[in-house]
């Protein structure tokens, strides 16, 4: 995910698509976490329906006001104006030319406007998308009808050694199914039950 997300100036767009039970949620706020030193901004919005995305984007213009009260687009946009101008004033601000290296989480992308898709509260991305091809883009979905980037398919762990190369990958040592990595687990399960709390003074 992190190699499909390094951006060359253009957008860079990755889809987490599982059916449910997964937690895609969870892995991309993962990745935020682990790579935010490599962004101007991490904005997240909740893309479930037209209402939570617009209060997202409203929640988001807050946050870019106090970061960054400067930015033109959003401190020009009046705080009691309709969502509709919010949305269109973070869009501007992401299309800045010198605004490149943000990314954007859309959560919850689980009912897209596609063909087939006659449910009227579908929500079409591409009018929340900034018109510049720029930053970097992920999208959780449980739909299989999201065809805006890369796909990566989020599955279950099939083996104990599916789990020993994810720990192993985040954690930079190197781990196998074996005495190693039991004895591993169980350091780390007695620190955590043996550390006590610091005192305060």
């Amino acid at each position: 995910m992190r190699a499909a997300l390094v951006s060359d100036g253009s957008r860079r767009t990755v889809i987490l698509n599982e059916s449910g039970g997964i937690r895609k949620t969870q892995l991309a706020v993962t990745y935020a976490k682990q790579h935010k030193e490599s962004y101007s901004a991490v904005i997240w919005l909740n893309i479930r329906d037209e209402a939570r995305v617009k209060q997202s984007f409203a929640i988001t213009a807050e946050r870019i006001l106090r970061y960054r009260p400067s930015a033109s687009y959003v401190s020009s946009a009046d705080p009691s104006s309709s969502l509709d101008d919010i949305v269109k004033a973070v869009l501007a601000w992401l299309s800045e030319s010198d605004n490149n290296r943000w990314l954007a989480i859309y959560d919850n992308y689980d009912d897209p406007r596609a063909p087939g898709n006659n449910d009227p509260d579908a929500v079409d991305i591409q009018r929340f998308l900034p018109d510049a091809y720029q930053g970097s883009v992920i999208v959780t979905t449980r739909s299989s009808q999201v065809k805006h980037g890369q796909k990566n398919p989020v599955r279950k762990l099939k083996s104990m050694q599916d789990g020993v190369d994810v720990l192993s990958d985040v954690s930079g040592k190197a781990y196998s199914v074996d005495g190693e990595f039991a004895l591993a687990v169980l350091t780390h399960r007695y620190q955590t039950l043996t550390r006590r709390p610091s005192s305060k003074g």
